[in-house]
């Protein structure tokens, strides 16, 4: 029997397997045969790939409870390219199996897998074509009309079948012209099918309580040939989201929406492809279209169980995204109704939020009761009852002082020690909500004092912090704040780029403070007498001996509690706070938060507070101890203090320039007049009539005007008038169209340093220079293009006379254009002459106005090493990187050399289809580092580049500009 049974499995394998039968021809044992192979082959295995790829991504976010929590974890995970192996091996099998087997029942489904690996890769641009083609192409309709047509072709005349046939023997395939014939007559039979079906509908319509016959929902349903699954036909519509949605079979016999139903049959896919491209359309912005389908799905009696309940979630999703909350509810209600346990509470936990957000707290209080009930999760757990001891006091349940003793009380909680920052965390809330801004404040440091290495909270305390110091104008402490919430902040975070943003924009604000306080702070050192800096000196060493003394201690300690070698057991690590510098710390924060700051003393508590020994020593103060400092070595312990009046002065120039830029930047960048008018009018106080006095009045001019304050703007107005009458500022403030025709002349000025700048590409460095010698003498002041032209001469110079005088006229760029985007380059050039990638100039551009930005370009990656390498060994281990992460893409990797000697080694890869596609391969790169090329072993700069971009570095061999390019467009 056993062999007879292997026998019948041969046989139906090998009839399944024969090219000539048509689709409708295929035997029992060839449909079964399909079937399983597609199912438990390819589709099984990308499946369980595709299982292990959400689960990873789950487990790859950390949920932040600071912020409305993300409904599903596996779009909010921040890395999707730690999955793009498993995904692309899933994407492989499912292509094989629709290719292989597209007779079987699991085509569809096999599209459908497609659509979500591309979604979990956050391709949504491809997850949405494919999702497309999916529901269009396996709309219940269709497969209706495919399946009658079959029927048809089955019952029509032998002679067709037998002439199809005789013309062909064993396994010779048909003809192109018979394919092309028996699609016409299929296309032909399926229209007028779809004629009598219509006739069918209206008169069903007419006679009341018929119902017309239609096939069962179990039948057979094939599909058509797919040579490719991840392209979409051409006859593929544009917008394939139709204004109803076909969920089950035409007539009106309803599909059973128990997925019971199909227990022993192959559930059609439809429905779950709707629902995953409506997820698609809400990523790609596009709530409308997902609105549509999602309604259809709520509506249509014919949505499976399992399929509504999801598309309330989704629903409820969209509507969070586009930030109705009150709309989200309901749904969010009808999705937890129905959920498994873990779901419900991340869903109720979810519902809770928005209610805050809405200001119904006692609706949030309630909520967050659900989420106890049916979470297992501790932190979640925890966080829940966070929000029960704040939510309590909010909704006149208890007092603020009972939150915080209940807060307190959590904090004693051994259980609770991994969790003292949320409840820190929680604490600033309150503190923040009864206006005490300082407690709050306080509470944050403490987060940070206790952190658990929650990277979520931490970036939330840093963001609040940079606020507050911002709001404090504490512009330097602010900046170091936000760069360290850039650091821990999540990129998907909605906050990201405004993160970024303040962090650019107080750069410079916070570089010209830092030089202004550095200065003044030496100019006063400087100030003192001999006898005042050795004792400043040796308050500074015994400072920093005592550091190093507590270091040591600290060391020495560690390393006794560290356990003896000689076999001794190692001594257990005393839980005593006083030995434990963090702890100490810790404990003095916690302190000046409940007390406030006092003093050390007997009695703090008590209002009276003299003792005897305040009697026996009133007003005395402890002075620590001189320290002998040898006079030489005072800048070792002072800093580089200016000591001559030359240096003095030259730290008045840069206090000056500082002072100018900060109250300008203040103006530009920040929008902070009072702040600007205050910096520009003590520039003018401490250093009258400098070289910035006439800009300086102006814009304290402007300043006053947008403040309203037309007398002050008067004064400046005059003092203009008065001291600089023939400036064109003067000129500006007098003669109302005096700016257009300014603007007339300057774009003239400019037209014709463009022409210079021709002449000098087209080799004519001489002309260029004498041309450049004539305009420069018709500017007058500090005219933006003198430095352009002091940059363009100093290049037409380097041709002319060589690399000694081209030197010398950089020199003279970088020294008297400060802060200039010529200066910048003028620096960058000197640095290449110094060492072997030197060339001259002329051989290349040196403005990056060579580069444009255009990202929907087709773009490269290159990879530029900064040392020599082994190509082999570097390209071998970025083809395996390609392999694992970006391996459907099929990039192709070559190098070039650049330099005037051909020594830097480039690799680079092509190609990605955009700006887009190519900032993808550049963020992985950056997040999974560890696969990439050993960073302690190479030293190299990965830069996305377009394809015109990437000929202009060929062509310049300039890659430093394009650096700067690419960092400030990209």
């Amino acid at each position: 029997m056993k062999r007879m049974g292997a026998m019948l499995l041969i046989v139906g394998a090998i009839s399944a397997c024969t090219t000539q039968k048509k689709q409708e021809d295929l035997s029992m044992l060839g449909k079964l045969y399909h079937n399983t192979t597609a199912k438990y082959n390819g589709y099984f295995n990308a499946d369980e790939l595709l299982a292990g790829s959400i689960v990873q991504l789950d487990d790859q976010h950390h949920d932040n409870y600071t912020q409305l929590l993300p409904m599903y974890e596996y779009i909010a995970a921040d890395n999707p390219q730690a999955v793009a192996p498993d995904l692309d091996k899933a994407i492989e099998k499912v292509t094989v199996v629709a290719q292989l087997h597209r007779r079987s029942h699991w085509t569809d489904d096999c599209y459908l897998l497609l659509g979500k690996a591309q979604f979990l890769k956050k391709d949504y641009e491809s997850a949405e074509e494919t999702l497309r083609f999916m529901t269009d192409e396996y709309k219940p309709s269709k497969e209706k009309a495919r399946k009658e047509s079959g029927t048809k072709t089955k019952k029509g005349s032998g002679r067709t079948s037998s002439r199809a046939s005789s013309g062909r023997t064993g396994n010779a395939r048909p003809s192109k012209k018979e394919v092309a014939k028996s699609k016409k007559q299929q296309e032909k039979e399926r229209k007028q099918y779809n004629r009598e079906l219509k006739k069918k509908k209206k008169k069903s319509s007419s006679s009341k309580g018929k119902k017309p016959s239609t096939p069962k929902p179990g039948e057979n349903t094939e599909t058509p040939a797919a040579t490719n699954p991840v392209t979409t036909p051409a006859d593929t519509p544009e917008e394939a989201v139709p204004t109803t949605i076909s969920l089950g079979n035409s007539g009106s016999e309803a599909i059973e929406s128990d997925p019971d139903s199909y227990f022993l049959k192959h559930r059609p896919a439809y429905q779950e492809g709707l629902l995953w491209l409506a997820k698609t359309y809400v990523e790609r912005d596009n709530p409308d279209a997902a609105m549509r389908i999602l309604g259809q799905l709520e509506r249509d009696p014919k949505t499976f169980k399992d399929i509504g309940r999801e598309a309330a979630g989704v629903m409820a999703y969209s509507y969070i995204q586009q930030k109705k909350y009150s709309e989200a509810l309901p749904y969010l209600d009808k999705a937890i109704d129905e959920a498994n346990r873990p779901t419900k509470a991340r869903f109720s936990y979810i519902k809770a939020q928005l209610h805050q957000k809405l200001g119904q707290n006692e609706a949030a209080y309630q909520a967050f009761e659900e989420v106890l009930k049916y979470t297992d999760n501790y932190e979640m757990e925890f966080s829940a009852k966070l929000s029960l001891a704040q939510n309590a006091w909010r909704t006149g349940k208890g007092t603020g002082e009972e939150a915080k003793q209940n807060l307190e009380k959590m904090l004693r909680d051994p259980k609770n020690a991994e969790y003292k920052d949320q409840i820190y965390y929680a604490l600033a809330e309150i503190a923040f909500e009864q206006n005490n801004r300082e407690e709050g404040r306080n509470d944050l440091l403490l987060v940070i004092e206790n952190t658990s290495g929650n990277r979520a909270l931490e970036a939330e305390v840093y963001y609040r912090l940079a606020k507050m110091a911002f709001e404090d104008e504490s512009f330097v402490e602010a900046k170091s704040y936000f760069d360290n919430t850039l650091d821990r902040m999540n990129s998907t975070d909605e906050r990201y780029d405004e993160v970024r943003r303040y962090s650019t924009n107080l750069t410079e604000i916070a570089e010209n403070l830092t030089v202004i306080i550095e200065k003044d702070s030496l100019l006063r050192i400087a100030q003192l007498s001999d006898d005042e800096k050795l004792a400043l000196a040796g308050k500074v060493k015994k400072e920093r001996d005592d550091a190093r003394l507590k270091a040591a201690q600290e060391k020495a300690a560690q390393q006794t509690t560290a356990g003896n070698k000689g076999g001794a057991p190692a001594l257990v690590k005393s839980d005593f706070f006083a030995y434990n510098d963090k702890a100490l710390k810790r404990g003095i924060r916690e302190f000046q938060r409940k007390w406030g700051d006092r003093p050390l003393k007997d009695d703090w508590r008590r209002s009276n507070q003299n003792t005897i020994a305040d009697a026996a020593s009133p007003g005395a103060e402890t002075q620590p101890e001189a320290v002998p400092i040898d006079p030489e070595n005072l800048s070792e312990y002072l800093g580089d203090f200016p000591k001559t009046n030359q240096e003095i002065e030259e730290f008045k120039i840069q206090i000056r320039e500082a002072m100018f830029n900060l109250g300008s930047l203040y103006r530009d960048r920040m929008k902070n007049y009072p702040k600007s008018v205050d910096v520009l009018e003590e520039l003018n106080s401490r250093f009258p009539e400098s070289n910035y006095e006439l800009d300086s009045w102006y814009l304290l001019y402007l300043d006053h005007t947008d403040l309203n304050n037309s007398a002050r703007a008067k004064e400046y107005y005059d003092k203009i008038v008065q001291k600089y009458p023939t400036t064109n500022y003067a000129k500006l403030l007098q003669d109302p169209d005096f700016a257009a025709k300014f603007m007339s002349e300057e774009q003239q000025r400019s037209r014709r340093y463009d022409q210079i700048y021709q002449s000098f590409k087209s080799g004519n460095f001489q002309d260029a220079y004498d041309q450049g010698q004539q305009a420069v003498a018709q500017l007058f002041g500090k005219h933006p293009l003198k430095a352009k032209y002091a940059l363009l001469m100093a290049m037409c110079t380097g041709n002319l006379k060589g690399k000694d005088a081209y030197v010398e006229d950089l020199q003279k760029v970088v020294a008297l254009y400060p802060d200039t985007d010529e200066q910048r380059k003028a620096k960058e050039i000197l640095r290449m002459l110094g060492g072997a990638g030197a060339k001259l100039p002329g051989q290349a551009a040196e403005e990056e106005s060579g580069y444009s930005y255009n990202p929907s370009e087709l773009h490269y990656i290159i990879i530029v090493f900064k040392q020599e390498v082994n190509l082999n060994d570097v390209k071998f281990t970025v083809s395996d990187y390609n392999e694992k992460y970006h391996s459907l893409e099929k990039l192709r990797i070559s190098n070039i050399y650049m330099g005037e000697k051909q020594e830097t080694p480039v690799l680079v890869l092509r190609r990605f289809k955009n700006a887009e596609e190519s900032m993808r391969y550049y963020e992985g790169v950056r997040k999974n580092a560890k696969d990439f090329l050993d960073a302690g072993k190479y030293k190299f700069d990965v830069l996305p580049v377009s394809q015109n971009n990437y000929r202009t570095i060929i062509t310049t061999r300039n890659i430093d500009a394009y650096k700067e390019f690419f960092e400030r467009n990209y």
